[in-house]
């Protein structure tokens, strides 16, 4: 049994490195290309850089796409052993299944351990690393992003228009602004013209802040129904700073203090000391139990991945479907326990591990399918009713016809 153990641990490692790479690469494709490409294109960031913004990004991708990778896997190695009949051939050895299922039950726990360690230490130094680059780039590069005599709506309430800029002082000429209340912006109700502004983010919340000089103000309540406007006002001045809120600077936390930039323990003491001063305390709780739940998903896949490998025929990929599904299900009910736990919809305990409970769930039916199909959960190394001893035995001289 050694020999059959080391046999499925090394066939393990070349399909869960494949899977989790490609996993990795689609995640980064599809979520990441166009902010990397952004960043060296369009906000001149440079080479070094933009890939050191996509490098801080990847704690975030890999504690998705490892216990991913891990479920394919299993997936693979037990599916193959199921299809081409060496789990037949192990039972009529006399050998029980769950002497192979075991250790993937440990090795998918110390995966889990593994993870919370990546979760609590990688994870807030990417998130961290983002935001202080992010900042130096877009506080050198903030200009950049403004086009001359283009009107631009990709700020919070305000349309932009700049006739000239000059990249080299990071200065904007003969600015315009058009503030709105309204989403659809339609009806603005104040105008700003200017002669200079610059463009730079706040150090403390990462807003977009626009620093205007000589320039004058005309403003006009909100449009009514009745096409009335209540009152009118202009006025001159001499600096004006305008807080743009653009969204497109900063992707994800704001804060350096944020739950997702800390440890476990900062978290737990930063929630202890809020409930003393009874401050809400819903989003960091969300934060602290995925911090241990997401790791933790390893383990859950585990559930699910060995004994829908082991059911797996030949021909067919019902099984991968089904694993493929209900990964992307857990993902889903993560992005659902993110937004119901801070609302106080769940508990955030139970918004985080419910996932994990379903997954666990679904597989210790599976489970018990399989331990009614085979003598599935015996003990390991014990003999099985499907040994060829136990087979001879149980003949009886009447059911040996001759030829």
């Amino acid at each position: 049994m050694p020999v059959l153990l080391r046999y499925c641990l090394n066939a393990l490692w070349p399909p869960f490195l494949l899977a989790t790479g490609c996993l990795v690469f689609v995640f980064n494709l599809l979520f990441y290309l166009v902010p990397f490409l952004t960043n060296l294109f369009v906000y001149q960031a440079g080479i070094l850089y933009s890939f050191l913004l996509l490098l801080y990004v990847q704690p975030g991708i890999w504690i998705l796409a490892i216990p991913a990778g891990f479920l394919a896997a299993l997936l693979i190695v037990y599916g193959r052993l199921s299809a081409d009949g060496e789990l037949m051939a192990i039972e009529s050895c006399g050998f029980s299944t769950w002497g192979l299922v075991w250790p993937m039950f440990v090795v998918s726990l110390l995966l889990s351990l593994f993870l919370i360690v990546f979760m609590d230490i990688l994870l807030p130094w990417g998130n961290v690393s983002y935001l202080k680059l992010d900042y130096k780039v877009m506080n050198e590069k903030a200009s950049i992003i403004v086009k001359e005599r283009i009107f631009m709506d990709g700020f919070e309430g305000y349309t932009l228009h700049v006739d000239r800029k000059d990249d080299a002082q990071n200065t904007l000429n003969d600015v315009k602004i058009f503030a709105f209340k309204d989403k659809d912006k339609k009806y603005p109700y104040r105008v700003i013209w200017a002669d200079q502004g610059v463009l730079h983010q706040d150090p403390h919340n990462f807003h977009a802040i626009l620093d205007l000089g000589q320039g004058r103000m005309q403003q006009i309540d909100a449009k009514k129904h009745q096409g009335n406007f209540d009152e009118f006002f202009g006025m001159k001045f001499k600096s004006c700073s305008l807080d743009l809120s653009i969204n497109q600077f900063h992707d994800g936390p704001i804060d350096f203090r944020d739950p997702r930039n800390i440890s476990m323990r900062e978290l737990a003491a930063d929630i202890k000391e809020k409930k003393e001063k009874n401050q809400d305390v819903r989003y960091a709780e969300s934060e602290f139990h995925k911090k241990l739940s997401l790791p933790f998903s390893a383990l859950a896949f585990a559930f699910i991945g060995i004994p829908l490998g082991l059911t797996v025929r030949k021909g067919s990929l019902i099984g991968y479907f089904y694993a493929l599904l209900l990964a992307a299900i857990y993902y889903y009910f993560i992005l659902f326990g993110d937004a119901v736990g801070p609302m106080g919809v769940l508990p955030p305990s139970v918004a985080m591990w419910l996932p994990n409970a379903g997954l666990v769930a679904i597989g210790l039916v599976l489970v018990y399918r399989l331990i009614h199909k085979h003598d599935f959960w015996a003990n390991p190394f014990r003999k099985t009713k499907y040994s060829p001893t136990n087979f001879i035995n149980s003949m009886q001289p009447t059911d040996i016809k001759p030829e």
